[in-house]
Order: structure tokens, then C-alpha cells, then sequence
């Protein structure tokens, strides 16, 4: 009977879909989205036979570790209501009396902390606010997952749509990245940070357009989420998101000049607030999260640790570490190198990026001047996200989870200037 209840919100989610303008697209068959969330129901079927195979230790697998905390910390409404909201919302769930609430927990909290708050409680308290609805049958709370990132990946494509022509190419890249749909599978904080972007990037670009309290409420939105559950994306997507403000508003002849003296600026000021004001320590937080991620790696034996040392917190060293970590964020895993089947989806990803590349100079198409100033903030945007994702991840299973996002917007973008008439012969 535990198939009942996923079959019952997979049902609702499909008449959602199927009925709210939203997931209308004007000239794409009604069929496609239902369709994508059937294969993202499929790939949380893979993710759990993953967790359930590789790692015989349930206390470390993402899937399971921020559901079993939340399945501890819901039984609290049996003894005190009040209690329950204490935790459910953060408040005075500090104090001694509540502190036998967390005793069965393993993640309420954790050895490092990087951001300004503690995302792993919010994937927490959100698989228990779907346990309302799920009675504790973890496929509910993929189906949530689901249906949560397929409009996060929703509003990106929507974004894209704002720029560039219709294509089935950009929805095979946004929606059907074998990786994307993996990783966003479960209630991780991939999941809710491909909804906050989503909302975020539609938001601001459609308020660029016209301003409306929608757009306005949505772009706050998802910058509250991902302020929480994904800190360093944030870090990534306002620099880009502030300089396609300013040269939108100014009309520079050089829109890339224009966007690399704004991003000079910003690390010039970075740099002055950590090594000169020591009020941000910028790189001493990347340097100290990347020595961190090493020693978790050694420490739990990670089959694909790099062979990457920690760095001292100077720009020199930073500097010297670059190519290396973009490199490693855009090439890992190798095609001729991968390591069983887990690794194969995430080596043709990589190997298509370098396709993409290639077909892009050969067979670029100019964009217009309104998708410049928009093409310029998916490069600034993506490389920064590559550099973070590079220089503070030592295991090729972390940069196939943590780079994700470069799909929809770096991977789409290039697919958008490609000339494909020109190799094809005919339109897609």
C-alpha cells in the first residue's frame, strides 16, 4: 500500500501541470512538461537505488540524512505543539528545554559552517513540512522535489525564452541533463537552489522588462532561499546580475568592456575589504572550506578525491589555483577515465561542453544588442560559479553535483549561438 500515496500527489502535480498557465510554453506540445516530470520521477527511482546501494551507511547519504532528522524533529508535535513551531520556524529552539529534541539527530548541526546561516536545517525543516502530506513514505518527498525543481528549471528556460528563439535544444539541455535530473531528484539543496534561481533570474530579467509586485515578490524570493541553501551561488549571481543593471541602464558601445572593468572593480574591492580592512575574509573562507573538504574526503575515504593540496588564503596562491580549478570543473570526469556507470552521464556532459565550444566558433551566429548585455551575464555568472565550484571542491562527485547550473545557462547559451541551419541544412 506504500505506493498509494506517490501515486495520489504524482497525480496532483500532473493535473497542475497540465492546468496552470505557468507551464504553458506557446508552441511546445502540452505533452513535453508532464513528460519531463515522469523522467524526473524516474531519476529519484536511480537516485535512491544509488544511496541504497553505495552507501551502506544511511546517516551520510544526502537523501536520507536530512529526511531522517526531519522524521526525529516531526515527532516533537506529539509532546508540544508549540515546540514543533519553535523548531519548524527557528525560534527560541536554542534554549536547553528544547535540546532534548535534538539528541537523535545527526545534521541539525555539523562540524563546518560556511554560510551565513545553516542551510542543512532548512532541507530539514522542509522535508518536515512535506511529511504532513506524506506520512513519512520518503517517494512523496521526491515527488515534492520534483515538482519544485521542474519549475525552478521552468522559470530559467522561461528566462532564456526572454532572449532567444524558441528551441528544443535549450529544452534538452535545461530540463534533460542526465546530471540535473539526478541531483535535483531528492529534497537537496540543489533542488531548492535550481527553484530559487529560477525565481531569482525570472524574476529580475521580466522586472527589467516591466516591474510588476509578482516579479518583484518572486525575485525576493528565491534570493531568501538561496541566501540560505546555497550562499556561494549568490555570491556568483549578483556581481552579474548587478552589471547587467548598470550597462542596461547606461547603453556602453563595449558591453564586454564594460563588464570586465565592473568585475576588476569588484575584485579590487574585494580584495582591499580582506587583505587591507580584514572586514571580509573572502579567500581565507574559500582557502579554509577547500582544506576542510579535503580532510572530509581523506577522512571518509572518498573514491574520487583530487589530487589537489590546500592553498594559503593569498591572492597569489588563488591566482595560481585558477586554471586549474576551471578546468577541473569543465573537463572531470574524463570520457576516457570514468569510473563505472555513475560516472559515464557526468563524462559525455563534460565532453559536450567542449562540442558545444567547438560548434560555437565555427559555426557562431551574432546575437543581436539586446542578447548581449544577457549572454555577457550568463559568461560572468558561470565562470565565477565554475571558479567557486573548482577552487573548493577536491571530489569529482562534488563538482558533477555542485556545477549543475552551468547547464541551463553556460551549456544553453552557447546552443543558442550556433548557426544550426548552417549544419543541418534545415531549422530544428
Amino acid at each position: 500500500m506504500s505506493f498509494i500515496l506517490p501515486v495520489f500527489w504524482t497525480i496532483i502535480f500532473l493535473f497542475i501541470i497540465w492546468k496552470h498557465s505557468i507551464f504553458k510554453i506557446q508552441g511546445l506540445s502540452q505533452w513535453i512538461l508532464p513528460s519531463i516530470f515522469f523522467c524526473k520521477i524516474l531519476s529519484s527511482a536511480i537516485l535512491h537505488f544509488i544511496y541504497t546501494n553505495y552507501y551502506p551507511d544511511r546517516s551520510t547519504a544526502d537523501i536520507f540524512k536530512y529526511f531522517d532528522d526531519a522524521v526525529v524533529l516531526f515527532d516533537s508535535i506529539h509532546h508540544s505543539v508549540p515546540d514543533f513551531l519553535k523548531i519548524l520556524f527557528g525560534i527560541h529552539c536554542e534554549t536547553p528545554d528544547m535540546f532534548h529534541y535534538f539528541i537523535d539527530t545527526n545534521h541539525w548541526t555539523r562540524m563546518y559552517e560556511y554560510a551565513p546561516f545553516l542551510d542543512n536545517r532548512l532541507i530539514i525543516r522542509i522535508n518536515m513540512v512535506i511529511l504532513f502530506f506524506s506520512a513519512g513514505n520518503i517517494a512523496v518527498h521526491y515527488i515534492f522535489a520534483n515538482f519544485l525543481s521542474l519549475i525552478g528549471f521552468l522559470l530559467i528556460y522561461k528566462t532564456i525564452e526572454l532572449f532567444f528563439e524558441r528551441s528544443y535544444i535549450a529544452l534538452a539541455l535545461i530540463f534533460l541533463m542526465p546530471s540535473s535530473l539526478l541531483w535535483t531528484a531528492g529534497i537537496l539543496k540543489e533542488c531548492i537552489a535550481t527553484f530559487a534561481v529560477g525565481c531569482i533570474v525570472y524574476g529580475f530579467f521580466c522586472s527589467c522588462q516591466k516591474t510588476t509586485w509578482k516579479t518583484v515578490l518572486l525575485t525576493i524570493c528565491g534570493l531568501a532561499l538561496l541566501i540560505i541553501v546555497k550562499f556561494y551561488i549568490l555570491a556568483a549571481l549578483i556581481p552579474a546580475l548587478i552589471s547587467y543593471l548598470i550597462v542596461e541602464k547606461l547603453h556602453p558601445q563595449r558591453v564586454f568592456l564594460s563588464y570586465l572593468l565592473l568585475y576588476a572593480a569588484g575584485i579590487f574591492i574585494i580584495c582591499i575589504l580582506d587583505f587591507g580592512t580584514h572586514t571580509i575574509p573572502f579567500f581565507e573562507s574559500f582557502a579554509g572550506k577547500r582544506t576542510d573538504a579535503i580532510n572530509t574526503a581523506i577522512l571518509y575515504d572518498a573514491q574520487s578525491i583530487l589530487p589537489i593540496s590546500p592553498i594559503n588564503a593569498t591572492l597569489l596562491e588563488f591566482v595560481k589555483e585558477t586554471p586549474n580549478a576551471i578546468w577541473n570543473v569543465l573537463a572531470l570526469p574524463y570520457i576516457w577515465n570514468f569510473k563505472g556507470i555513475v560516472q559515464l552521464f557526468p563524462a559525455l556532459e563534460s565532453l559536450l561542453f567542449f562540442v558545444l565550444l567547438i560548434l560555437t566558433c565555427l559555426f557562431f551566429k551574432k546575437p543581436c544588442a539586446e542578447q548581449q548585455a544577457f549572454i555577457y551575464f550568463i559568461i560572468f555568472f558561470s565562470i565565477v560559479l565554475i571558479w567557486e565550484v573548482g577552487i573548493s571542491t577536491p571530489i569529482i562527485g562534488g563538482i558533477v553535483r555542485y556545477k549543475i547550473l552551468i547547464f541551463p545557462f553556460l551549456y544553453t547559451t552557447m546552443a543558442m549561438l550556433i548557426d544550426w541551419k548552417k549544419i543541418t541544412k534545415k531549422p530544428l
